[in-house]
């Protein structure tokens, strides 16, 4: 049987059931596809971001941690109180502040954090070299300090000096702890000075890890960036000394070689430790290294997609097995109707052939086919009516009447017949009708009106030459109305322009920049100069039209350094610089201003200077009272020293005339003169004008004057010879040069001279190159004798000084006397009396060396540098 012969209920039954299955079918399956695959999406992303999530917590401890070993590292970089005990308060306090550390700890290269470790050899926070190696820690509950160990190859030390950049060291165990170290090189100067760093223990992390729960079972634990394990909750065993690379699994290597590289992903693999299929979500910490690893059962993960598919299939039969049933309704409810329409079709039929077009169908039908009927019907009407008004139409063409038109709406080839016998009458209507809308349009001046209607033939002729002449006339009036607007833009434009020239001229006159723009020539002439440059007396006119150029304003010692700025602006290619220069008002004034120079460039290689200067006159004037207040000041600190230093210098005096041995007296007198060596140094500073050198011609004088009448020579007369050159010292050199020369001269008044003899002392002070052997016969008799002085002279020179270059900053001091001598069998570098281990001591201090020549009486020959510190601020 084919299935064109089946019934029509049958095939709606057969057809509504099959489609509606098939379309529930691939429905319900894409659903479920699409409704499973995005919760199992959603699983995966709420992993991934609870992952991420831990992993950023943990990178933010870890920044916390790295951001306390740099900062105590760019501390140590700026501090400059060299105070060790100080130093090691503040790890103190670092270790106290933050409970999460377990160790803060600086580490110095041989003597680089203030050139005293050979006194604190063993000393805490030192080793037996000395080196300043404070390690802050609670290792053992308390707080203790030790000597760092192992700087010498540990990573934690030799990185930062090699790499010059903070280093994260792999985990490792110190004392029984689980520990990584933070650790930021030390530089002052671009030089190492030492490292600074923090221990974080891992035993939190471990914590912290172990107690994360994820669905019923999941757990998390932390790795470094090496797959060494930092925590687990349950393998304890496995911390620190198991890795990731230690499992035979092809997924967990490369989750290891990601993890490495600081990338983030998941592996599915089953779990080692519950032999479960699990998903392994891992995420790198950034800061630390490490990682952060999430272990999801997959079947707890995807419980609630295997529940959502199972619900969605259940609906799905269901939905089948109604339709089935509906379908069946809906076949029956169609067919009955379907069969009374097409008996009636059957009568209309035959009454039609027989030429009764006037038959009707019923349409007293069910609502939902009446349009059947009725639609029949109005196939029948459209039928009769164009038939019966072609043939009136026909017939009043025949008898000439052409604008008769069809008057009823036909369709299909009957509207052909009645188009055909309109055509000629409503052409020509068309044609005259648009070509009088035309002509009208150019009466008034509107040439956009185009010919719509075209003709054929002639008609054709008329109508193409009516829109040629419209567009010619459209194309004139379009170029005219052009150049209108052009001009009309133009003039606008040019009115705005002026307007705002006006504004930007009038605020600038108005502000207190004064604007220039220069040619880069001699004396740099001035093409534009701001109206309110009557600021400072002179009118535009008076640079523009060149009579003053704006270098003759320039004060003249600033001039050169203008010239040789802007020079050196141009040539490395700089836009924009600024500079502080003095600049002549009209009335002579002398004024300070700020200039902001922008250096132009043209295509052809030509240069244009723009300038914009301010009056910085009264700051100026603020910055010198600020600096006399400061002078006045340090001249306060200097005179009260001086003072102070009188006081120690009286209350030694009349202390020392409650004792009656001499020795003790003679103690008591020796700080007494070199107290007033220094109070002589700060007297000098507090005179000078500088407040920084001190005149040591005068000071020498002045203390020798001093000494002199301090110490009785018997019924002998000691005279005293200076030749010191005109030479300026700083406190760090005046002060300890000061005490060397009160101990030698000292030790020459008390020592050289028996009672009731005459001599001669001798201070000479003079720079390196100085004609010394020219000015020896002051005080030795024959050649013979300048010469052996030279020759002691040279020697000390080369032996103690080789090292130090620089000839020309070098100073010699020669303290000589003509006494009986000093004693053979006594080595001055090495005795018991205080002052000449003072001279030593000294002499080391101020970078030079000492030698003694003992040919005739006792010449002390010291050569030394100035020491020249940086200004503390």
């Amino acid at each position: 049987m084919r299935f064109k012969d089946v019934p029509l209920k049958s095939k709606l039954v057969i057809l509504i059931v099959v489609g509606v299955f098939l379309v529930l079918a691939v429905s319900m399956a894409v659903i479920i596809n699409t409704v499973t695959a995005q919760e199992e999406m959603l699983a995966y992303q709420k992993s991934i971001e609870m992952a991420s999530n831990y992993a950023n917590q943990f990178d933010a401890d870890m920044k916390s941690n790295r951001a306390v070993a740099r900062t105590l590292a760019l501390t140590m970089a700026e501090y400059e109180a060299s105070d060790r005990e100080e130093v090691m308060d503040i790890l103190k306090n670092i270790l106290k502040e933050n409970p999460d550390l377990i160790g803060v700890y600086v580490g110095y290269e041989p003597d680089a954090f203030d050139g005293r470790d050979s006194e604190y050899v063993n000393a805490p926070g030192h080793d037996e070299t000395g080196r300043f190696v404070p390690y802050c820690n609670m290792i053992n509950g308390q707080m203790t300090i030790d000597p760092l160990v192992n700087y010498d190859s540990s990573d934690y030390y030799q990185l930062p000096e090699t790499t010059g950049k903070d280093v994260l060291t792999e985990p490792y165990f110190y004392e029984g702890v689980f520990m990584v170290s933070y650790d930021s090189p030390i530089f002052k100067d671009g030089e190492f000075k030492g490292t600074a760093g923090v221990d974080v223990p891992l035993e939190y992390v471990d914590e912290v890890a172990s107690e994360i729960k994820t669905f019923d079972t999941g757990y998390a634990f932390m790795v470094s960036n090496t797959g060494i394990f930092l925590s687990h909750p349950t393998q304890k065993d496995w911390i620190g000394k198991k890795s990731l690379s230690d499992f035979d699994m092809e997924e967990i290597r490369r989750a290891a070689s990601d993890i490495q590289k600081g990338i983030g992903g998941n592996i599915e693999i089953d779990d080692p430790t519950t032999g479960k299929t699990v998903i392994m979500f891992y995420e790198p910490v950034e800061t630390g290294d490490f990682a952060f690893v999430l272990v999801v059962p997959k079947e707890e993960m995807l419980a609630g997609v295997t529940a959502l598919r199972n619900r969605l299939l259940i609906i799905s039969a269901i939905s089948i097995l109604f339709m089935a049933a509906l379908a069946y309704m809906i076949a029956r409810s169609i067919t009955r109707p379907i069969d009374e329409i097409v008996e009636d079709f059957k009568s209309i039929a035959q009454d039609a052939v027989k030429g009764k077009l006037d038959v009707r169908a019923k349409t007293d039908v069910e609502i939902d086919f009446r349009e059947i009927p009725t639609g029949l019907n109005e196939i029948l009407k459209a039928v009769i009516i164009p038939i019966r008004e072609t043939i009136r139409v026909t017939n009043a063409l025949a008898k000439g009447e052409l604008k008769e038109r069809v008057n009823v709406d036909v369709q299909g080839e009957f509207r052909e017949l009645g188009d055909t016998l309109d055509n000629f009458s409503e052409t020509l209507n068309r044609i005259i009708d648009d070509s009088n809308a035309v002509l009208t349009a150019f009466q008034n001046n509107d040439f956009k009106r185009e010919i719509l209607v075209h003709g054929h033939g002639d008609f054709k002729l008329l109508t193409d030459g009516i829109e040629e002449t419209r567009m010619a006339l459209d194309l004139v009036t379009a170029q005219r109305r052009e150049a209108e607007k052009a001009l009309l833009d133009y003039a606008m434009e040019l009115k705005r322009s002026n307007k705002l020239k006006e504004e930007m001229e009038r605020v600038i006159n108005n502000s207190p920049v004064i604007v220039f723009l220069w040619k880069y020539e001699e004396g740099w002439p001035a093409e534009f100069v701001s109206e309110n440059i009557t600021r400072l007396g002179y009118e535009a006119e008076n640079f523009t039209s060149k009579e003053i150029l704006y270098g003759d304003i320039v004060y003249p010692e600033d001039k050169e350094k203008m010239q040789k700025e802007l020079a050196r602006n141009v040539e490395e290619g700089c836009d924009v610089y600024t500079s502080e220069y003095r600049i002549f008002t009209k009335s002579g004034e002398v004024r300070w201003v700020d200039e902001r120079t922008f250096i132009q460039r043209d295509g052809k290689g030509g240069i244009h200077l723009q300038g914009i200067i301010l009056d910085i006159t009264e700051h100026k004037k603020a910055e010198e009272a600020l600096l006399q207040i400061e002078e006045i000041h340090k001249k306060e600190i200097h005179h009260r020293i001086k003072n102070n230093l009188q006081v120690i210098s009286t209350l030694l005096y009349l202390e020392s005339g409650n004792f009656t041995d001499e020795k003790v007296i003679e103690a008591f007198k020796d700080s007494q003169h070199r107290v007033k060596s220094m109070a002589l140094v700060h007297e000098k500073l507090y005179q000078s004008e500088d407040m920084v050198s001190v005149d040591f011609a005068d000071y020498i004088k002045n203390l020798a004057d001093y000494l002199f009448q301090a110490y009785s020579t018997g019924s002998g007369k000691v005279s005293l010879k200076l030749d010191v050159e005109n030479i300026f010292l700083g406190m760090d050199t005046a002060v300890p040069l000061g005490i060397i020369i009160n101990e030698l001269v000292s030790n020459a008044l008390k020592h050289a001279f028996s009672k009731g003899e005459d001599g001669k002392i001798c201070i000479q002070l003079h720079r390196e190159g100085g004609n010394l052997s020219g000015k020896r016969e002051n005080y030795k008799n024959t050649e013979d004798q300048v010469a052996k002085s030279e020759k002691v002279y040279s020697t000390g020179l080369s032996s103690s000084i080789q090292k130090d270059k620089k000839v020309e900053d070098r100073l010699t001091l020669l303290v000589s006397d003509n006494g009986k001598g000093f004693p053979e069998n006594l080595d001055f570098r090495n005795t018991d009396s205080l002052g000449l281990q003072l001279v030593t001591a000294l002499v080391d201090q101020i970078n030079g060396c000492i030698e003694l020549d003992t040919s005739r009486g006792t010449m002390f020959i010291i050569v030394f540098q100035e020491l020249k510190y940086k200004p503390r601020v």
